[in-house]
């Protein structure tokens, strides 16, 4: 089965940043109406039998916040100093832009609902990690597509899992990933935790990066690498060559082992909560019979003639904007009737 997965916070927030300046019935709608549309656009190129949105739930984080309590603390300014900076003007356009954000989520899970888009969204926990989850107990058969531009998710790339990168379209995978970025896919984490992440406040380890890594440790790009190899070798290089690079490795162990916690998605922050909830949306039925299924794509589209964002579709053609979904819908419906047939 092909399956299509997609981080909904960061594909929402992308998109309400790249179309400000979209409107309908005088509300901003950048985020809601695009992320329609660009979901409509990965699933032609994909062609999924199923897809599934993550989300980040309330309080999103909190595990690797006690572990690091400065995780994410750059994307809050309502808790940083800078804030008290801004003038009474700068806050109220503050507030309204998250109220924005929050009221084009709800709208657009309502959408996702209509259009059989499976949803899982968990408290205390990360759409990185009901993804990982997802991936990592996959069915032998299935054939999954990340739709994120986060670097993290490719180190959950495999035989069946690739990425598909928003910015050029290219699907990573493991037949491409080192012509792409000079390394094998099983060394992505550990470097991650040595570059660290700056959108998520995660220091790395200062002058250690990808070309100096290759560079010093030509091996890399074709065998697995851990820090525990990384500074056997730097001992062994600054014996005979005793330069500053070997130093680093060799006293950043404490950086390293904490950013693998937090950035390791073979391991990710779950509760009983979020492990069910990925079991159950995996294999669920979500189509009753096909009466529903013809009257929920029509509730999509009253949806959105209420809206106002037929008025932002290709000569306002619903049929045409729709069409990517009908696919799905037939799929979800042939899964549902085998299942239900079974018992």
């Amino acid at each position: 089965m092909k399956i299509l997965i997609v981080d909904g916070d960061w594909n929402l927030k992308r998109n309400f940043m790249k179309r400000e300046a979209m409107f309908a019935k005088g509300e901003h709608c950048g985020g809601s109406f695009g992320f329609l549309d660009s979901l409509r656009s990965v699933i032609n190129k994909v062609t999924p039998d199923r897809v599934v949105i993550m989300w980040d739930g309330m309080l999103g984080g909190k595990f690797r916040h006690d572990i690091y309590p400065h995780y994410k603390e750059n994307r809050n300014k309502d808790w940083d100093e800078d804030s008290y900076l801004l003038t009474e003007e700068e806050m109220d356009f503050e507030a309204k832009r998250k109220y924005s954000i929050l009221a084009q989520k709800i709208k657009v899970k309502n959408y996702l609902e209509e259009l059989y888009i499976r949803q899982v969204e968990v408290d205390l926990i990360e759409a990185d990690d009901l993804i990982a989850k997802y991936v990592l107990s996959k069915n032998n058969d299935d054939i999954i597509t990340i739709f994120s531009s986060d670097k993290d998710y490719y180190q959950l790339v495999s035989e069946n899992v690739s990425v598909l990168r928003p910015s050029d379209d290219k699907n990573i995978n493991t037949a491409n990933f080192k012509e792409i970025f000079g390394y094998i896919p099983e060394n992505t984490l550990i470097l991650r935790c040595f570059e660290g992440d700056v959108s998520d406040n995660i220091p790395g380890v200062d002058g250690v990066g990808m070309k100096t890594i290759i560079k010093y440790f030509p091996r890399f790009c074709d065998e697995p690498y851990d820090v525990d190899r990384f500074i056997k070798e730097s001992v062994e290089q600054y014996q005979k060559k005793p330069i500053k690079f070997f130093e680093k490795i060799i006293g950043c162990r404490r950086i390293v082992d904490r950013n693998f916690k937090l950035m390791n998605l073979h391991e990710p922050f779950l509760n009983e909560t979020a492990i069910q909830e990925v079991e159950e949306i995996r294999d669920c039925v979500i189509v009753e019979d096909n009466s529903f299924t013809q009257r929920s794509i029509s509730n999509a589209m009253k949806m959105m003639l209420k809206d106002g964002y037929n008025k932002l579709v290709w000569q306002e053609d619903m049929n045409f904007f729709f069409r990517p979904f009908f696919r799905l819908v037939a799929k979800e419906t042939e899964f549902s009737k085998k299942i239900l047939g079974n018992k």
